[in-house]
C-alpha cells in the first residue's frame, strides 16, 4: 500500500507538517519498525539515536531535502518513508514543469491483512490531516526502496492485467505534477487549485455514482474520494467501473507522466497511464 502526497510548497515550509505526519505513521506501525536510512554517499547506516538526529538535520535543509527510511525485512514485508523536498521557487528548479515537495509511506500489504483496509484509510486521512497538500493518493502498487528500475520489466506484463496497481518513482512525479492530479486511486486526495476549479465536493457528488464510491470534505479546501471499501487490484473478472469514472471525471484536472520509470517500454507506459480512459 502507497501513500503518497505531493505539497506545493517549499520545503521549509512543510517540515513541522511532514513531521508530525511521520510520527504519525511511526505510531501506527510502532516507533521501532523503521531501522535504517542512506547517508548523502548513499551508504546505508543504522537509524539509531545518532541516526534520527541525521535524518532530522536533512529535513532542515533549504534548497533540497532528501530522506529515505526503511526496515531490514525483504519486501514485499517492507516499510517505507520518503521525502523529497524542494525550495519550489529557487532559480535552480526553474525550468522544471511542475516541481513539488512530495512524501510518501509505505505499509504492506501483510499489515493491512491484519489491520483492516478501514485501518488504512484511517492512517491515510491522518497522514494527510497536517499536509497542506494540492493532491494524494492511496492504493495497491509496486513498492521497493532500490527504486522499481530492477523490476520494472518483469512486472509490467502483470501492470498491465491488474490496472488498479500502480507503479511509480517519486522523484521523477515530484519533479512534474505540479499541482494536478494523478488518478485514479483507490483514495483520491483532492486541494486546491483543483478542488476549487472544479466546484468543489458538490461537483464530485454530482458526478459521481458507482455503488461504493464516496466524496468526503476535509476542510474548506480538500476532500477525499474513497472507491469502496477496500483497494481492488482489477483484473479479467474486476472491471473496476469506479475507477474508471473517477479518471473521467477528473481528466481536465489530470496530471499524465511525460518521464517514465526505468525499464518501463514507452509504448506500454503511456498507453498504461491512461488505461482508465482508452
Amino acid at each position: 500500500m502507497s501513500l503518497c502526497f505531493y505539497l506545493p510548497r517549499p520545503t521549509l515550509e512543510v517540515t513541522q507538517a511532514v513531521s508530525e505526519s511521520l510520527q504519525t505513521y511511526l505510531n501506527a506501525i510502532a516507533p521501532q519498525t523503521l531501522t535504517h536510512y542512506p547517508d548523502d554517499e548513499g551508504e546505508w547506516q543504522e537509524l539509531d539515536a545518532a541516526g534520527w538526529m541525521v535524518v532530522r538535520e536533512k529535513m532542515r535543509r533549504q534548497l533540497r531535502s532528501s530522506v529515505l527510511l526503511t526496515n531490514d525485512t525483504p519486501y514485499p514485508n517492507g516499510y517505507e518513508f520518503s521525502y523529497d523536498g524542494k525550495d519550489i521557487h529557487a532559480p535552480i528548479f526553474r525550468r522544471d514543469p511542475g516541481p513539488v515537495t512530495a512524501v510518501r509511506f509505505i505499509v504492506p500489504l501483510s499489515w493491512m491483512r491484519t489491520h483492516g483496509a478501514l485501518r488504512v484509510r484511517e492512517l491515510a486521512l491522518a497522514l494527510a490531516a497536517p499536509l497542506p497538500f494540492s493532491s494524494g493518493h492511496a492504493g495497491l502498487a509496486v513498492t521497493g526502496f532500490l527504486g522499481v528500475g530492477s523490476v520494472t520489466s518483469d512486472v509490467v506484463p502483470q501492470l498491465v492485467q491488474y490496472p488498479g496497481v500502480d507503479l511509480m518513482e517519486l522523484d521523477l512525479v515530484s519533479w512534474e505534477i505540479g499541482t494536478r492530479l494523478r488518478v485514479p486511486h483507490w483514495l483520491a486526495f483532492i486541494g486546491d487549485p483543483s478542488l476549487s476549479a472544479m466546484g468543489g465536493v458538490d461537483f464530485l457528488r454530482s458526478q459521481l455514482h458507482a455503488p461504493g464510491t464516496t466524496v468526503e470534505a476535509l476542510d474548506a479546501s480538500r476532500a477525499v474520494v474513497t472507491l469502496g471499501p477496500e483497494p481492488l487490484a482489477g483484473g479479467p473478472d474486476q472491471p473496476l467501473p469506479a475507477y474508471r469514472e473517477l479518471a473521467r471525471i477528473l481528466e481536465p484536472w489530470a496530471f499524465h507522466a511525460t518521464r517514465r520509470p526505468a525499464d518501463f517500454p514507452d509504448e506500454d507506459f503511456f498507453k498504461w497511464d491512461r488505461r482508465f480512459l482508452d
